[in-house]
């Protein structure tokens, strides 16, 4: 039996972390707070034509903020991912 996807530990680069304060009014610490060791978390591979194989996983704050995530595999098998963009899912 396959074991669901985990997310342990998210990396975030300063690039990225700036990209998602400014462009997605987002910080690296709400996208931890929303999908690290969550079980309540949307996990879903998605197959990108621009951008590859690549998670995404949908979470909320503890405050209630939605935050919709792509991430990159390092090691799945202990759940470490890269984050790639970070930001509110269109509703």
């Amino acid at each position: 039996m396959r074991q669901p996807v985990r997310i342990v530990e998210v990396r975030i680069d300063e690039t990225v972390a700036d990209k998602i304060r400014t462009k997605h009014n987002m910080t690296p610490e709400e996208v931890r707070e929303a999908l690290v060791l969550r079980p309540d978390v949307d996990r879903r591979w998605e197959n990108h034509p621009e951008h590859g194989r690549r998670l995404l996983a949908e979470g909320t704050t503890y405050e209630g903020r939605p935050v919709l995530a792509a991430l990159l595999p390092v090691d799945v098998d202990d759940g470490i991912w890269m984050l790639k963009t970070a930001r509110s899912p269109k509703t």
